[in-house]
């Protein structure tokens, strides 16, 4: 949908031939197989589309088992989009029903109840945070944040209040669309899109601010395309208006943090946005100390796990995906492992419990500077 006929054959004819990204590739490197890197995909997919190969099940694992968190684009000297390659294929293999049964099962879920997780409003009420619906600015929770990550969403009401900053939220807050359109349900996606651009209309508001880096980019961007018309619309990412309100002093800083400190930059906001100087100037304000930066670090940052919604698919991939990222972090010595977006959270946390890993804590930014802020 997002490359056109052209841009697709380049890229087709660019990845079959060069292996430069396979560094990069982390899906590859847990695989260990070539058909599970850039150049295989590019390989497959020529021979789709020449006939040469069906749309089985074995072709619809190695399309479903990738991150798509834009490192392969980025290592690429053609700038060649590997990613929309790789989503325009599940777009077709879910069109004809041979995506894997799990992601099937998880569309058409998401599809029939895009309000999903807690009520944000009440979330935050209980912990008395005031919301104030005559805003003009909403904040856009995430689908994470209302569920299992529920601090970074009180922690973020918190910093709104003692920022002087009205807000509210939509009680019914719908899916974003952002996993249905990786998954390759474009339809999906498009009902989703057209939902939540008619809601964030009706609320009628100007400024909306994104707790979830996935959501984010999709709410910049592909809602408007999928359809959702938000025109007009300002579209923000929590961490910049938390840089901004540090700087206005709109936030006050009681305590400094103390502990050992890394941060990993979510996919999103580094290669898509390029946004790695909020959060390093957010960690100068509520650190005592200097944080750590791991090996790969900014636009060269590796992925958390949760990229291309592969642990839909492959939940294995994507833990053995986290650890690495997470053995990264160690490697500081850090004792803290911060990140700017719950779905990263959540995907850290989970491979913290499943092995067992104790010498290190996930934080969300939003959370550690709340805690500064004495909150």
């Amino acid at each position: 949908m997002f490359l056109s006929e052209k841009e697709r054959d380049e890229t087709i004819w660019a990845c079959r031939f060069c292996m430069m990204c396979h560094c990069a590739d982390r899906v590859g490197q847990v695989v260990r197989r070539e058909s599970y890197t850039p150049r295989g995909r590019g390989a497959i997919i020529f021979g789709l589309d020449e006939g040469l190969l069906e749309y089985d099940e074995g072709v619809a694992d190695i399309m479903y088992t990738t991150l798509n968190d834009r490192m392969i684009q980025h290592w690429c000297v053609g700038n060649y989009d590997h990613e929309e390659l790789v989503i325009d294929t599940r777009a077709r293999i879910f069109e004809i029903g041979r995506a894997p049964e799990e992601v099937i099962a998880y569309a058409g879920n998401l599809r029939k109840n895009p309000v999903q997780g807690g009520d944000p409003a009440k979330t935050l009420s209980d912990a008395a945070v005031a919301l104030d619906s005559d805003s003009d600015t909403l904040l856009f929770c995430g689908r994470t944040a209302r569920d299992s990550q529920q601090a970074t969403l009180i922690a973020a009401g918190k910093l709104f209040n003692q920022a002087g900053k009205a807000f509210k939220v939509l009680a019914d807050e719908p899916s974003s669309g952002w996993a249905l359109y990786q998954l390759g349900d474009f339809e999906g996606a498009k009902q989703l899109s057209a939902l939540l651009a008619e809601k964030i209309r009706a609320s009628q508001v100007s400024t909306v601010v994104a707790l979830d880096a996935d959501s984010y980019r999709m709410l910049m961007g592909r809602t408007t395309r999928f359809g959702g018309d938000l025109n007009g619309i300002k579209i923000l990412h929590i961490n910049a208006v938390m840089a901004d309100w540090l700087k206005d002093s709109r936030i006050s800083v009681a305590d400094r943090i103390s502990d050992a400190t890394t941060y990993h930059d979510p996919c999103v906001l580094a290669r898509d946005f390029e946004d790695i100087d909020s959060p390093r100037f957010i960690l100068s304000q509520i650190l005592n100390n200097d944080f750590k930066e791991m090996a790969t670090s900014k636009k060269l940052a590796n992925c958390c796990g949760a990229g291309g919604m592969l642990a839909v698919h492959r939940a294995d991939v994507s833990e053995d995906v986290a650890v690495m990222r997470i053995d990264e972090a160690k490697e500081t010595g850090a004792a803290l492992l911060v990140s700017g977006c719950p779905r990263c959270d959540e995907t850290f946390k989970k491979a913290i419990t499943a092995r067992g890993i104790e010498d290190i804590q996930v934080v969300n930014l939003v959370e550690l500077v709340a805690k500064a802020a004495g909150l």
